[in-house]
């Protein structure tokens, strides 16, 4: 055979990617991973439930959603519009677990443990979250994983551990993780009037290897609640809020209001020292007086704005 002659039985029996795939575990029949699915589903639900109220007092419901396979970026594609998304690990189970969870149900949540609505009434819109519901969204994907691990890993003592929450999905340049045969599972998580799905991508290698068990979470209520308390009581403590002072100006009549013009004066209410309520997010915190330090005008504190001296237990 010359050196320029190609190999015939390469036409007839082309190379098969997927028939390798299959072959060597790492993808499995869609029949197969569809049941492997609906069984991890069903034995998430109870479980997770148990775990959101040990962790935070919070009474949730978790019901089955849908079941997708792909490749993993198609499948954070599919799911990762109004998410929060965080990669995780079951140490000797997978080291390549993603979740998402909806942006509504970090910000109900975040909204109800720091005291500021019913449950019932909540009215959320998903958004991009601030900090501090960036952070505690990882009170979601430890708890999902601390559940998964119960209920999937042989090894009960195994670490589960979750990264960072992000704000958005990886650019594919940027994801550390390969792309391979995955499969995503979701759960419509309900908190009072919010209802917000929670997405599992777990690879199908690991998904073909795994018998759903029952779950042994021993875990103290107490403790866990305490250590979430603590550390959102931390992060609250350090964000940064804008205040406002709002001075009383001397009344006007409206007609007189109406044909002010730039350059017109308007005297304080005040004739002696002026008086400046502080306040921040609409509750007025303190009273000062108004003053002036070099350049910069200031404000002292000097009492409570108002009868409700334990603001700070309701200020979100």
């Amino acid at each position: 055979m010359s050196n320029g002659a190609t190999d015939p039985s390469a036409d007839q029996y082309p190379f098969d990617p997927e028939l390798l795939d299959r072959m060597t575990g790492a993808k499995g029949d869609a029949a197969v991973i569809e049941a492997k699915c609906h069984a991890l589903q069903s034995a998430l639900c109870v479980p997770l439930e148990q775990a959101f109220e040990r962790a935070t007092n919070i009474e949730l419901t978790a019901r089955p959603g849908d079941i997708q396979q792909g490749s993993r970026r198609q499948l954070l594609a599919a799911f990762g519009e109004d998410a929060v998304f965080c990669d995780a690990r079951i140490d000797g189970w997978s080291e390549d677990i993603s979740a998402l969870c909806g942006t509504k149900l970090v910000i109900a949540m975040v909204e109800c443990l720091l005291g500021g609505s019913d449950p019932e009434e909540l009215d959320i819109a998903a958004r991009p979250l601030s900090g501090i519901e960036l952070d505690m969204s990882l009170v979601v994907f430890e708890q999902l994983n601390d559940t998964l691990r119960d209920i999937a890993s042989k090894d009960q003592t195994a670490r589960a551990s979750a990264g960072k929450p992000l704000s958005s999905i990886p650019e594919a340049e940027d994801d550390p993780k390969p792309d391979f045969h995955a499969a995503a599972i979701t759960l419509h998580l309900q908190f009072g009037s919010v209802i917000a799905p929670l997405t599992l991508i777990l690879p199908q290698s690991v998904l073909l290897k795994t018998k759903p068990i029952s779950s042994k979470n021993a875990k103290q209520s107490g403790a866990v609640n305490d250590e979430w308390a603590e550390r959102l009581n931390a992060r609250v403590s350090r964000s940064e809020i804008n205040l406002q002072a709002a001075v009383a100006m001397a009344p006007l009549p409206v007609g007189e209001i109406g044909r002010l013009q730039v350059g017109d004066l308007i005297g304080f209410a005040d004739s002696g020292d002026i008086e400046v309520t502080l306040s921040a997010n609409g509750k007025a915190l303190y009273t000062c007086a108004l003053g002036k330090s070099g350049a910069r005008y200031m404000v002292k504190v000097e009492r409570d704005a108002g009868p409700d001296e334990n603001w700070r237990s309701e200020f979100s």
